[in-house]
C-alpha cells in the first residue's frame, strides 16, 4: 500500500445526519444537544384580578367564553405577553433557553419592533463577569430560578395596534369637528355649561390616561422554563452599566442568532434524573410540532 496515497472517506453514512443542515442552522445541535420547548401556554397561570366589572347578564351569556384578564407589568404598566421558548439540554444536563422560532419577536417581526431589553437587575448582579472573579476570592452562590422566573424582559412596540389605535383617533377627530360646528349657535350659557363640563371632562380623561397602559407597547418575558439555577447570561446580549439595553446590533443578535449566539441563558436544572425522562413542564421536538399544527388548524 503507497503511504502517500490520498485517503478516501466515505461520507454516505452521514448523509441521513445531515441533510438539514443546509436550511435549519441549528440543526446540527441534534448531535449535541436534546431539543426542548417551554411553550406559551405552559407553566403557572398569574394570578391577576380583572378590572372589569362583574356580569349581570343572563345565563345564556354567562356560558359564553370570558377574554382572559390582560396582566400587566408593575414596573412599565405595560401588558405582559409570553412566547415559545426552546430549551436545549446538553448531555451533563445543563440547559440553553432562548427564543423559539415561534416566538411573536421572530415569527412576527412585520408586527413587533424590539425596543429594548432588561435582564433582571438581581440575576444579573448575582452573576459578575467571568473576567472579573480574581482567582483566589469566593465565588458567589448562582441565583436561582424557577418555571416562572422573569430573567428577561423584551418591550417592543405592536406596530399593528399603532396602526389601528391612529386610525381610531383620525375618525373621533372628524366627529368631534362635526359635533363642534352643529353646536356653534347655542347660547352662552349652553356654552359656560358646556365649557364647564369639557374642563371636567378633561381633568378626568387625563387622570385616566395616567393610570391606563400603551397599547401600542407590549412586553414579552422571558422564563426561567425549570427549577434550578441560572448558572450564566449571554454576554453577548448584557450591558453591565444599563438597566436599559437599546443597542441595535445587540438586538438584532438575539432575533437573527437565536437559536445560537442569541441565546439568553444556561440554566442548571434543579434535578440531573433527566437522562430518560422529558424534564418536567417541557414539551419535546414532536410535542411542539404538534402544537404548532393545531395553532394552525384553530386560526383556520
Amino acid at each position: 500500500m503507497d503511504e502517500h496515497a490520498p485517503i478516501v472517506y466515505d461520507l454516505s453514512q452521514y448523509r441521513e445526519d445531515t441533510k438539514d443542515w443546509g436550511t435549519d442552522p441549528s440543526a446540527y445541535l441534534l448531535r449535541y444537544y436534546t431539543k426542548y420547548y417551554f411553550l406559551a401556554t405552559a407553566g403557572k397561570e398569574s394570578r391577576q384580578e380583572s378590572s372589569a366589572p362583574e356580569s349581570t347578564s343572563s345565563s345564556t351569556d354567562a356560558t359564553a367564553p370570558k377574554p382572559a384578564p390582560k396582566i400587566i407589568d408593575y414596573e412599565t404598566s405595560l401588558e405582559v405577553l409570553r412566547g415559545d421558548q426552546y430549551v436545549y439540554q446538553s448531555p451533563n444536563k445543563l440547559c440553553v433557553i432562548g427564543l423559539a422560532p415561534t416566538h411573536p419577536v421572530i415569527a412576527q417581526r412585520d408586527r413587533y419592533k424590539v425596543l429594548n431589553l432588561r435582564f433582571d437587575p438581581k440575576i444579573l448582579s448575582a452573576l459578575p463577569q467571568p473576567t472579573s472573579i480574581p482567582a483566589n476570592s469566593k465565588k458567589q452562590p448562582p441565583p436561582p430560578c424557577q418555571p416562572e422566573t422573569v430573567i428577561l424582559k423584551i418591550e417592543a412596540k405592536d406596530l399593528w395596534a399603532e396602526a389601528e389605535a391612529a386610525k381610531a383617533s383620525e375618525n373621533q377627530g372628524e366627529d368631534q369637528s362635526k359635533s363642534s360646528e352643529t353646536g356653534a349657535g347655542a347660547g352662552s350659557g349652553s356654552a359656560n355649561n358646556s365649557s364647564v363640563a369639557g374642563a371636567k371632562s378633561t381633568s378626568h380623561e387625563n387622570k385616566k390616561r395616567s393610570e391606563s397602559i400603551d397599547p401600542s407597547r407590549v412586553i414579552f418575558v422571558v422564563r426561567g422554563a425549570m427549577a434550578g439555577h441560572v448558572m450564566e447570561l449571554n454576554e453577548r446580549l448584557v450591558r453591565r452599566k444599563e438597566t436599559i439595553i437599546t443597542d441595535p446590533v445587540i438586538i438584532e443578535t438575539m432575533l437573527d442568532k437565536a437559536s445560537t449566539h442569541g441565546y439568553i441563558a444556561v440554566i442548571r436544572p434543579k434535578s440531573d434524573k433527566t437522562a430518560s425522562v422529558t424534564p418536567r413542564g417541557l414539551s419535546t421536538a414532536s410535542e411542539y410540532e404538534e402544537s404548532l399544527q393545531s395553532r394552525s388548524m384553530d386560526m383556520s
